[in-house]
């Protein structure tokens, strides 16, 4: 039996003209198909449904009556439809999957197609399974709950791609805390009945008098059992109220934490003073120890990178999934191999640079190659271009990269603002994504490169509001490679010495990066553009040394303990 990590999950949603799958009809489809942990592809469409759509659902959805006059007739949408629908293992996945369901279905009989026989997954029911204790569990609360963002609310793609991410979060969960492993096991476990096991008493006698030791610091805990061998390692904002939860919760479903708790004999935790750094240890010992019960993160991931061979005489942009010490520019990591495939051919469109990955020595008697005759190579080779106009096309696509001034981020929003002036929002909605994705990877204030080479820059954060700690954080070519706590009025001689060393030293030193550094450079990358505040981070390289010495100071005088009141999970 294959694994839910490699079967597709067809997530679906539709929009419609009422509820009554015979009587009403679809007005817009997505399929989101997911697949090892991500999402590997999307098809959406409005459909004409050649009826009146109620103001009452113009007014949720945005979609009218116009809109869908144009719009693709269903004998064109759904043989696309139901050939997704049958690829090898398929699940059809929806929340509350009976509505979706029924419409396709209709859809698909009115177009006079072969009927599609699949599995039906409700991410509706795995969540009054896998999160009892969430009172709401409709689409938007769950995305709420689980940190989510959803574009274009009560829009097909919106929410069929927010269902999509809500999946993959449950799917983690159901491995992890449920033991399910195969298509089999989750379809019988969506309908299985809802067990509540009670945190065991005799394990709560054991532990009870470390449980009133354990701080509120953040930090990592672990559970331990009669040999010491570490069964579950996790991260915690507060230890004192994550530890004691699994012993005050009165509602726990998953029959695999109840048998983890029940070998549990010890619990020892270890203080980060943040959350940040908590986020990091966290998934560098879950990766080292592997514990029995953490089924996510035992294993670095690879994520592709944009890489742009400043090194070469004629640079050229790929796709890579290393990082090599060869002093070429790399940008990432990126979720989708696809999304850099994308940004890449964007890239060979709007600038005129060669394809072939060999050494060249520029000479007129080259005869240039096919992609000159096309206008999609400007043929250094052949001296067509000088190199330094060729270094000039390049230095444009770093600014692109970057998001300066006409850059990738502001010619897509100048696209997305386009595409709803012609009311075309499937488009707009699509590219609103691809920015958010984006922005996400290459987030810095002040247009500030974001190559890796270049993520230089300090972080400070408030780590005790009791003891007026904090913790610092000093990130060299986006690897982690300096971290302390210090009071916030401690001699600060020695993290000056550090900043001239690090930032300042202007020896030339290249950098290895495996996937441990890798997976710290997306941790960091997420938290900064979720938790960044204004204030919180220096960037040293546009700087003079005295300046960077001077806000230093001044952050961490003045350093509040604001930013400690929001929460980000990173699941890694």
């Amino acid at each position: 039996m294959k694994s839910i990590w490699e079967i597709p999950f067809i997530v679906i949603d539709v929009e419609t003209t009422g509820s009554d799958a015979v009587r009403n009809r679809v007005t817009e489809i997505a399929c989101v198909t997911v697949k090892g942990h991500k999402i590997i592809s999307e098809y959406h469409s409005l459909v004409n449904p050649h009826q009146f759509i109620p103001y009452f659902i113009t007014n949720m959805t945005g979609i009218t009556n116009e809109m869908v006059y144009t719009a693709p007739e269903p004998e064109i949408v759904f043989p696309k439809v139901a050939s997704i629908l049958s690829q090898e293992d398929a699940v059809f996945v929806a929340h509350n999957a009976s509505f979706d369901w029924s419409f396709v279905m209709h859809s698909i009989a009115r177009a006079e197609l072969e009927p599609v026989f699949v599995p039906r997954l409700c991410t509706l029911k795995l969540a009054r399974r896998i999160f009892p204790e969430q009172k709401k569990k409709n689409v938007g609360s769950l995305s709420e709950f689980l940190e989510i963002p959803i574009y274009n609310r009560h829009r097909a793609l919106g929410d069929a791609e927010a269902t999509a991410h809500i999946l993959i979060e449950l799917l983690e969960r159901a491995e992890s805390e449920f033991g399910i492993e195969t298509k089999e096991d989750l379809l019988r476990f969506q309908n299985m009945q809802l067990r509540h096991f009670k945190p065991p008493c005799k394990t709560y006698k054991i532990v009870e008098p470390i449980l009133k030791q354990v701080p509120e610091e953040s930090g990592v805990y672990f559970f331990l059992d009669v040999k010491g061998n570490i069964l579950y390692i996790g991260k915690a904002k507060s230890l004192k109220e994550r530890v004691n939860s699994y012993f005050n919760n009165s509602k726990i479903t998953s029959k695999k934490i109840s048998e983890m708790l029940k070998r549990v004999r010890n619990i020892k935790w270890e203080c980060t003073g943040t959350e940040l750094s908590a986020l990091i240890l966290e998934s560098k010992l879950i990766k080292k120890y592997k514990p029995q019960y953490n089924s996510m993160s035992k294993s670095y991931r690879e994520f592709p990178f944009i890489k742009l061979t400043v090194n070469e005489d004629f640079p050229r942009v790929e796709k890579t999934w290393i990082i090599e010490a060869d002093n070429s520019e790399y940008y990432g990591p990126f979720n989708s191999p696809f999304f850099v495939d994308n940004i890449i051919e964007t890239i060979e469109r709007q600038y005129k640079i060669r394809k072939c990955d060999n050494d060249i020595n520029p000479n007129k008697k080259q005869k240039p190659c096919f992609y000159f005759h096309i206008h999609k190579c400007a043929s250094p080779c052949s001296q067509s271009i000088s190199k330094e106009d060729y270094l000039l096309e390049i230095e444009k696509i770093r600014y692109f990269l970057n998001g300066f001034s006409d850059g990738i981020i502001h010619q897509l929003e100048r696209k997305m603002i386009a595409l709803s002036e012609e009311q075309d929002f499937e488009k707009a909605a699509k590219l609103r994504n691809q920015i958010f994705d984006l922005r996400r990877i290459l987030y810095k204030n002040n247009n500030i490169p974001t190559s890796i080479d270049k993520s230089n820059l300090i972080i400070i954060l408030p780590a005790s509001h009791r003891e007026k700690l904090a913790e610092i954080f000093f990130i060299k070519s986006g690897k982690l490679v300096f971290q302390e706590i210090i009071g916030r009025k401690a001699p600060l001689e020695k993290i000056y010495l550090n900043i001239h060393k690090i930032f300042f030293n202007n020896s030339s030193q290249t950098l290895n990066y495996n996937l441990e550094d890798i997976d710290e450079i997306k941790i960091i990358s997420h938290w900064l553009y979720k938790k960044q505040k204004d204030g919180l981070c220096i960037y040293p390289d546009y700087k003079a040394e005295d300046e960077v010495i001077s806000d230093f100071s001044l952050l961490l005088r003045n350093l509040s303990t604001e930013h400690e009141d929001n929460t980000y999970e990173y699941e890694s």
